[in-house]
């Protein structure tokens, strides 16, 4: 009786739905193979928007841009899509590991095969995010993906699996050093990960710097971008403190192209702020 009285009440909010004006996006509640069995049998791309509880900016996603009918039309017409909470289910802690994910919301781009079309992050405004799933939904029927391979599994060291499954992150430059030091190329998918989603310094970030529009273009912008960000901010103090303007300006230089104009205007001051701070008298 109550299943059934469940049912009748769904039935009935599901026709009201249009009279009321309410949209919103459906997100799946189901495993992760039956979400890309799914996503191959409706022929449609899958969205993964990975969130927290007491994250302000999700919170906002979900109340501001989910509901909004221009979005909620794209994905649920276009596109599978799927919502993990990363601090309470270990799917969200594998997509996060998998790809190095630090900031959130973060959003996922898939074909129905696992293969990354795009991966970003932050609050965006409605027209925004319209504006990004259209350019994935372009990228896919152009075949343009990221360098990730399309499965969630990977041959990790202990420290990397640890710091996402077990969030045990405090981990020792000499045991990065260690791990990173013996790989033959830092821009496969793992060092890469390792580099960006533990925020490794010293000369890995000077590599990051060095390659950053490659790393961006066969990763995701954004990672890069986020990336960055704590590079430049580490290298405005340490180079604050000698005095090196000119080559802050280098670094700097070299991060730009990575940043919107938008962004690069918003963290620039700052950057230089830190800088300035940093000097010495």
């Amino acid at each position: 009786m109550k299943k059934n009285l469940k049912f009748y009440i769904a039935t009935i909010l599901i026709c009201l739905t249009p009279l009321l004006g309410i949209s919103q996006v459906t997100f799946q509640d189901t495993s992760w193979s039956d979400l890309l069995n799914t996503a191959k049998v409706e022929q449609k791309l899958i969205f993964v928007d990975l969130y927290f509880t007491g994250c302000f900016p999700c919170k906002l996603m979900d109340e501001n841009v989910f509901t909004n009918e221009k979005v909620s039309n794209i994905l649920n017409r276009d596109f599978v899509s799927f919502k993990s909470d990363i601090l309470k289910e270990d799917i969200g802690k594998k997509i996060s590991l998998k790809y190095g994910v630090t900031g959130f919301p973060t959003f996922v781009f898939l074909t129905a095969d696992g293969i990354v079309l795009d991966i970003t992050s932050g609050l965006y405004e409605v027209d925004d995010f319209t504006s990004l799933l259209n350019t994935v939904k372009e990228n896919a029927d152009k075949k343009i993906h990221k360098k990730y391979s399309n499965s969630l599994e990977g041959n990790y060291p202990k420290f990397y699996n640890d710091a996402y499954l077990k969030n045990k992150r405090d981990v020792s430059f000499e045991v990065l050093d260690s791990y990173l030091k013996n790989q033959q190329d830092l821009s496969a998918e793992i060092p890469f990960a390792i580099m960006t989603g533990l925020r490794v310094g010293g000369k890995y970030a000077d590599y990051i710097l060095n390659n950053a529009e490659q790393l961006a273009k066969d990763y995701s912008r954004m990672q890069m971008r986020n990336n960055l960000f704590t590079i430049l901010k580490r290298k405005a103090m340490s180079l604050g403190k000698k005095n090196d303007q000119a080559a802050y300006n280098e670094v700097l230089e070299k991060a730009k192209p990575i940043f919107t104009k938008k962004e690069w205007t918003k963290f620039s001051e700052s950057f230089q702020k830190d800088f300035d701070n940093n000097r010495i008298q």
